[in-house]
């Protein structure tokens, strides 16, 4: 007939252990063991399944190396979470003895938890605080045997007075059970039970037999072998007691029988009674003999009083996890915010705390939700993520708040949870790391826990993240709770922690929130902004300066506020002295990680060590306008006869690129623009400024020259494509780049200028233009020589400038020095030279415009002749040339020759651009007077 099968819910019996040993010896003392059950999710123990008379028992043994009590507390956790039915449990082992004047323990002996008036059974006595001149005040106390098993225990005393005890039988059964040689692990040792003076330390050996038999205490010899059964208090802590003075100090101070380190983990949270089976004396005289009859007599003890309780007062017993639950608001924490930075003003930003809410708020669903806040440092992320906890403190049972600066921080943050979860009484402050590790992980199995899904953690400015853990980053997600449910919020500045959850990206304040923080921060808050923005517009300025940044607004309203200057004030020192208003504030009550010399550098000297030429991009970028940013742009700077090799690598390729602009993206320095390209925060570039100039290493001129010839290699020609287009975005670049110190070593520099005086004039920028033009020519002279060819197609269009201008004499000097400079320069090959022909030319327009006709004639047929012969008939400058002729003999009524030039650029234009393009149709317009004069009849 098939063995009937059960279930989780079968078994009301929880044994723990925590050595191979113990686990073995309670193994040995089931009637029956039971096929294994399914492992339920999330929970890490293994189990052994069997009964005890009528009592179906579950044992389950710490992991080996893992002792203490936040590893014992682990296990029970998980324990009751997978087997509902539990009615209470033995924490069942061995033990250290504490003989004493009450006490006359023997190796052997068992010693059982029994409450006192003052005391739960068991003591946790490196619970409490440190005191002035070295004491130490004990806090806490843990929490009693459960009912059922102090019946039960007074019913098995009682017997044990008149009926002897079965144990022996007991442990006899186990080692018949086993071979020979296993047996013997069980077996009562045949060596002296040794209780050496308390002073008196061991000789180094695995055994005592060099120890010094005179320094051992006097005792009288008992006339039996059974073990004595001591009923008291037993002492729990997370270190192994190897000191006789100890020992004796903690019998004296507590009254303690047994000492060890498990049962303190256990007593708040998985009800049941401690036996400890005692094999040493808490001395350095330990040795592991008397282990394994310990663990069995221990285990048989356990047994013994099991099958004193009867199944019905199991079934009237509540289960332990409901015990617990009537006891205490198992998952209900109250918010601290202790640690946590001061608000002093938070405005705006009621769209995302909405957002976070409609993703982050409880509900049944046995599903986790991560949601990640990142953005710029200083744009508030840890601002809105407290104002977010105040507002839903009563909406979630429980909200945490980790620091996570690195691994070690977020570990004592975690640790320093575990007194404030309900039932627990553990020490403030854990001391060593791996203690820490423990306490971490029990918070995190506590929120594990089945029906514990109402809680939000806050992990807070965790900009270390990396999921293989490299260097000094950490992967956040191994402190996730295993279970799948509740919420998480992670603030962060970097964008890839978005892989572990929902994006919510934070951006700047709006202009009306920025003025309003601004005004409060400084003391100047008003009940009438429209008032104050109208009586100073330089509220406004100011505002829109520090574009929304509020760490920026704070830091200039302390300012205002704490030295009693005037908003238009301080936002003429900001334009002049950024670095000195930095360094007189520092919010840290508000921002733990200071002002903006200081938040950022933490960003900046990451990027350094994951990529240093993403870490010098980023300061060459505050270079340029930081609107609007793009590949083409920078890659200008190609033309520099000192370009970096950092650089050359950067700009090499589109992908070089974007992989250089990665890690500035990553820590959100660097924004991705909607209709593409990249931009920089304003503060964010005055702040690159400032570093490139106060880091020696850092040559600024370079960056600054750098910048300049990439936007005026830029600028193209009026003929390309989508010239118009480009034109305006050049023009922001071109006002940021030209105010910049340049040395001029480097000749693209000059050149560059040049570009701009070429943009600015194509613009209608006139005085812009001359400016550019002058610094060029300036530089160019001083570089190549006056009469270098570069330094005259200067001169040539600083002539055209002049023409513009109506400076015609400025004009005419300037053409007819580039002219001359030319031919001599050039010689012969002036001739077809495209920039000499370009200056005849302009000449030919001058001569023109200043009624000069011969002079103007003379000008038109040399630069035909050389566009013939450089460019070919039917070329734009070609047929262009043509044209003005064209035009010039009509002024002088030489009509025949009008005409004739109209027509062959008539009949070019219609072969070159097709018979409807606007320069056909124009030439068609010019020849319709010859018509009329000639009497045709015209038909355009």
């Amino acid at each position: 007939m098939a063995a009937r099968s059960r279930s989780h819910d079968d078994y009301t019996v929880g044994w723990i252990c925590a050595l191979p040993v113990e686990t073995a010896a309670a193994k040995l003392m089931l009637d029956n063991i039971h096929p294994p059950l399914p492992r339920l999710p999330r929970d890490q123990n293994a189990y052994i399944l069997g009964s005890i008379g009528e009592h179906n028992v579950v044992i389950a043994s710490l992991p080996t190396g893992a002792y203490g009590n936040i590893s014992a507390a682990t296990v029970g956790m998980q324990l009751l979470s997978s087997f509902n039915a539990i009615r209470f449990g033995f924490m069942v082992g061995i033990g250290g003895g504490v003989p004493s004047s009450n006490a006359d323990i023997r190796l052997g002996d068992i010693v059982v938890s029994q409450p006192t008036d003052t005391s739960g059974g068991v003591i946790q006595y490196d619970l409490g605080k440190a005191l002035s001149g070295s004491q130490f005040k004990r806090t806490g106390m843990l929490n009693r045997p459960p009912k059922v098993l102090l019946t039960a225990l007074a019913t098995l005393q009682a017997h044990l007075l008149t009926e002897d005890s079965r144990i022996l039988g007991f442990v006899s059964d186990l080692q018949a059970k086993l071979a020979p040689h296993k047996a013997t692990k069980f077996t009562r040792p045949t060596q002296e039970d040794c209780l050496f003076q308390a002073e008196y330390d061991h000789v180094a050996s695995d055994t005592c037999i060099d120890c010094d038999r005179s320094k051992m205490s006097l005792r009288s010899p008992r006339e039996h072998r059974e073990p004595v059964i001591h009923y008291g208090l037993i002492g729990s802590a997370n270190q192994v007691v190897k000191d006789g003075l100890r020992r004796d100090q903690l019998a004296q101070d507590l009254g303690v029988c047994c000492l060890e380190m498990e049962a303190a983990g256990l007593m708040n949270d998985f009800p049941c009674l401690v036996i400890r089976g005692i094999c040493d004396y808490a001395d350095s005289h330990k040795n592991k003999e008397w282990q394994g009859y310990a663990a069995a007599v221990a285990a048989a003890f356990a047994k013994e009083l099991l099958l004193v309780i009867a199944i019905d007062q199991i079934n009237s017993t509540p289960s332990a996890r409901d015990t617990l639950a009537d006891s205490v608001h198992r998952f209900d924490v109250p918010l601290d915010l202790t640690a946590v930075p001061v608000i002093e003003s938070f405005l705006g930003r009621q769209g995302e705390l909405d957002q976070l809410w409609q993703y982050l708020q409880p509900t049944d669903s046995r599903s986790r939700k991560v949601a990640i806040v990142h953005g710029l440092g200083g744009m508030g992320k840890t601002q809105l993520a407290i104002r977010f906890a105040r507002d839903h403190k009563h909406d979630f049972t429980a909200i945490f708040w980790l620091a996570g600066k690195d691994r070690g921080t977020l570990l004592q943050s975690l640790s320093s949870i575990l007194p404030r979860l309900p039932g627990q009484s553990h020490a403030d402050e854990a001391m060593k790391d791996e203690e820490v590790e423990q306490r971490a992980r029990y918070v995190l199995k506590w929120l594990a826990l089945e029906g514990n899904s109402r809680w939000l953690i806050i992990f807070d400015n965790i900009d270390q993240y990396s999921p293989s853990s490299i260097g000094d980053a950490y992967d956040i997600a191994e402190f996730f709770p295993g279970a799948d449910h509740g919420s998480i919020l992670v603030t962060s500045r970097l964008q890839g922690l978005t892989e572990l959850g929902k994006s919510f990206p934070i951006h700047r304040l709006e202009l009306k929130d920025a003025i309003q923080l601004l005004l409060q921060s400084s003391r100047l808050s008003t009940n009438n902004i429209a008032e104050e923005l109208e009586s100073n517009p330089d509220t406004v300025a100011l505002a829109n300066r520090l574009d929304g940044l509020p760490l920026a607004i704070v830091i200039a309203g302390a300012f205002i506020r704490e030295t009693g200057t005037s908003i238009t004030e301080y936002l003429q020192h900001y334009q002049v002295s950024w670095s000195d208003l930095q360094l007189q504030s520092n919010p840290e009550r508000q921002y733990q990680q200071g002002n903006m010399l200081k938040t950022w550098m933490i960003s900046y000297r990451e990027i350094q060590k994951r990529d240093t030429n993403a870490a010098e991009l980023l300061l060459l970028l505050a270079r340029f306008d930081n609107r609007d940013i793009w590949y083409e742009l920078i890659k200008g700077c190609c033309q520099s006869s000192n370009l970096p090799t950092w650089l050359e690598r950067t700009i090499s390729s589109k992908i070089a690129f974007k992989i250089g602009v990665k890690a500035l993206i990553e820590f959100s320095l660097l924004e991705i623009k909607e209709q593409g390209g990249y931009a920089l925060h304003p503060v964010v570039q005055d702040w690159c400024i400032h570093l490139a100039s106060a880091d020696k290493t850092v040559n600024s001129i370079q960056l600054n020259e750098l910048s300049l010839i990439s936007v005026g290699c830029t600028v193209s020609s009026a003929s390309d494509r989508n010239y118009s287009e480009l034109q305006q975005r050049l023009i922001p670049h071109a006002n940021c780049v030209r105010r910049r110190d340049c040395s001029g070593q480097d000749i693209a520099v000059w050149k560059a200028f040049h570009s701009l005086g070429k943009l600015y004039s194509d613009q209608g920028k006139l005085k812009d233009a001359e400016d550019m033009y002058q610094r060029a020519l300036t530089g160019k002279e001083k570089a190549l020589g006056p009469d270098h060819t570069s330094t005259l197609d200067t001169v040539n269009n600083l002539g055209g400038l002049y023409f513009i201008q109506g400076k015609l004499k400025e004009a005419e000097d300037m053409y007819q020095r580039a002219l001359t400079g030319y031919e001599e320069a050039l010689g012969p090959d002036h001739k077809t030279h495209l920039p000499t022909l370009n200056t005849i030319n302009n000449l030919g327009l001058l001569y023109k415009y200043q009624g000069k006709l011969k002079e103007a004639e003379d000008m038109y047929q040399r630069a035909l002749t050389g566009y013939e012969e450089a460019l070919g008939p039917d070329h734009t400058p070609t047929l262009d040339t043509v044209n003005n002729l064209g035009s010039l003999y009509f002024n002088q009524e030489k009509l025949k020759e009008a005409e004739d030039m109209y027509q062959r650029a008539l009949k070019s234009y219609e072969r070159v651009f097709g018979p409807d393009h606007s320069r056909t149709r124009r030439l068609v317009e010019r020849l319709s007077p010859f018509y009329y004069y000639n009497t045709r009849v015209f038909s355009t």
